[in-house]
């Protein structure tokens, strides 16, 4: 592996995981909560849980809690429905995030922790407060603004409805988004920061409207005087600094301190001096009045929700921990599938699939190295590297023998994979098996080289538009969405899966695999490419899905995970 120039290397630096940083799941009354954490040997301080805005994730607090984590627990979770947290079923209010938060702090055997929000989090740190005084002994708020009844309501009905969040299929909407993240972040922030926290807006998906209809359903001229801990009200130069100044009026028991000079991304520019803050507040003097907040009685959480049949965890890699989803069975009656996803996307592109094969065999979708969820290489990798990856995952799990699945890239990993452990490998399914000439690959390295960012945002509406001519009027507009927000979390080294792929050439390692294979051909963007394949495989057939391209699996589960099972159990 070739190292990094100093520019990529920085630029890594927003979207790698701290050293010191890990990532888990925990489960609460909506189902999993993705979080993260940094923990010391020993831990001398009381706990730290980081709440973020809406609509973004813990990513967030990556580099404050690393920082913060050297003498105590500092966690950030994704509040429901946000990052890779499982969503409640329905609009929640800020009492029902609080109370999934507390729930989750509960599972972890945190009986006393301080609580930071920012935005958003922060009316979920208020209202966790008064839901459990007893254990929660002190807030720092980022942001707490104080509208009038009128600017709530103003603010509900232009951000707390679904249209807030719509994509228009023009791309001008993700124009406007880009302009608001680009306005308010701070100065010293680079356009990788912008990028990053769009990218985390997007995977709330269609629901991601739901934290700000929470939000501006609370009012904090009522909630913020019924607090007794100590605040500390920190207030940077944003969007909400003229109404958290306000705010300063309804502390009981506590400062603002505003932060000139500091906006969105102060948190990665300016980490050590806004932790240095937050440090002198949670281990300095304050006026604790025990017991003085009146608890409130939190909603009751949900019953005869069924059990979510894909669940996520990670396992420690060669290059970090990688992600990954798992559906399992009672009594698996069938050999385990493992399912390698396209670039640069990740294994959530598998979940109907995996939902329908789980039915009767052990399923799994990992994300690649680099997307996804799991951590990115130093360097970029080669499908050899990728597939010795995938190997000792799965032996990892403890699988001796296992079919496979690939798309795109991820159908070429399955073919080194094959011919690096035959004997793991039993049967092979292709979606897309991609056989290029030299000039289509001169023109595909082109095509999908680097896209550099452009301050107007003009590079995610042009792959906005892109996206689209790949995918069927049958497909919902939520899973295009779904498709456009993973493909832009690799980051600066997105490009790197792409790289790989037009580096292996099918043509010379086809012949050599002697596993079945079945080819899945979809009317995508390969459609014409992939049947070159068939005639260089020893044992190979072909499945055309010409009527469906891109998002067939969430638009026909059954009828694909027919056409699985027809080859895999025969």
């Amino acid at each position: 592996m070739n190292e990094l120039d100093p520019q990529l290397e920085y630029e890594m630096r927003f979207w790698r995981t701290p050293v010191g940083v890990k990532r888990a799941y925990a489960d609460a009354r909506f189902g999993q909560i993705h979080y993260r954490v940094c923990a010391p040997p020993a831990p001398t301080r009381v706990p730290l849980l980081c709440l973020h805005l809406s609509p973004s994730s813990g990513r967030l607090y990556a580099q404050f809690i690393a920082e913060l984590g050297k003498d105590r627990v500092a966690l950030a979770p994704d509040t429901p429905g946000f990052g890779l947290s499982d969503a409640p079923l329905s609009p929640p209010e800020i009492p029902d995030y609080a109370a999934a938060l507390g729930e989750f702090m509960e599972a972890l055997g945190h009986a006393r922790f301080d609580v930071m929000g920012y935005h958003t989090g922060s009316r979920i740190a208020v209202e966790l407060a008064q839901q459990r005084p007893g254990r929660v002994r002190r807030l720092v708020l980022v942001s707490a603004p104080a509208y009038s009844e009128e600017e709530l309501k103003l603010q509900y009905e232009t951000m707390g409805t679904p249209a807030a969040d719509e994509i228009s299929a023009d791309g001008e909407s993700l124009l406007r988004r880009w302009r608001e993240q680009w306005q308010w972040k701070d100065p010293q922030a680079p356009a990788v920061f912008a990028q990053r926290e769009f990218c985390e807006g997007l995977l709330g998906g269609e629901n991601a409207w739901w934290g700000h209809r929470a939000a501006f359903r609370q009012n904090y001229s009522r909630e913020l005087p019924r607090v007794e801990q100590p605040i500390l009200l920190l207030c940077p130069e944003d969007d909400l600094r003229a109404p958290t100044l306000r705010a300063a009026s309804y502390l009981n028991n506590g400062r603002l301190l505003e932060l000139p000079g500091f906006a969105h991304g102060c948190l990665d520019v300016h980490t050590a001096k806004v932790a240095a803050l937050v440090q002198e507040f949670l281990d300095g003097e304050a006026e604790e009045r025990p017991n003085r907040t009146s608890a409130k009685l939190a909603p009751p959480a949900p019953v005869g929700v069924p059990a979510r049949p894909v669940r996520r965890d990670y396992w420690q890699g060669p290059f970090g921990q990688l992600h990954y989803r798992i559906a399992r069975p009672e009594e698996p009656r069938a050999i385990p599938v493992v399912m390698f996803h396209m670039s640069p996307n990740s294994g959530r592109v598998f979940e109907p699939t995996l939902t329908e094969l789980g039915v009767d065999r052990i399923a799994v979708a990992p994300d690649t190295p680099g997307f996804g969820e799991s951590e990115a290489p130093q360097a970029p990798l080669e499908i050899e590297d990728f597939a010795a990856t995938m190997a000792k995952f799965i032996d990892a799990l403890g699988f001796k023998q296992v079919d496979v699945m690939g798309y795109h890239t991820g159908s070429i990993t399955c073919i080194a994979l094959a011919l690096a452990r035959p004997e793991l490998v039993r049967r092979i399914v292709q979606i897309s098996s991609p056989v290029f000439t030299d000039e289509e690959l001169e023109s595909f390295r082109r095509e999908y080289a680097p896209t550099p960012i452009d301050v107007e945002g003009r590079h995610l509406r042009d792959k906005w538009v892109n996206l689209q001519r790949f995918y069927g009027p049958e497909v919902p507009r939520a899973v295009l969405e779904r498709q456009f927000a993973d493909g832009l979390r690799g980051g600066p080294a997105a490009h790197w899966g792409h790289r790989a792929a037009f580096n292996y050439d099918l043509r010379v390692h086809l012949p050599k695999v002697s596993q079945p294979i079945l080819v899945i051909n979809p009317n995508d963007d390969l459609a014409l490419q992939t049947p070159r394949g068939l005639p260089l495989m020893q044992n190979g057939r072909r499945h055309d899905f010409s009527d469906h391209a891109h998002g067939f699996m969430d638009v026909i589960p059954v009828e694909f995970g027919r056409v699985l099972r027809q080859f895999l159990d025969n």
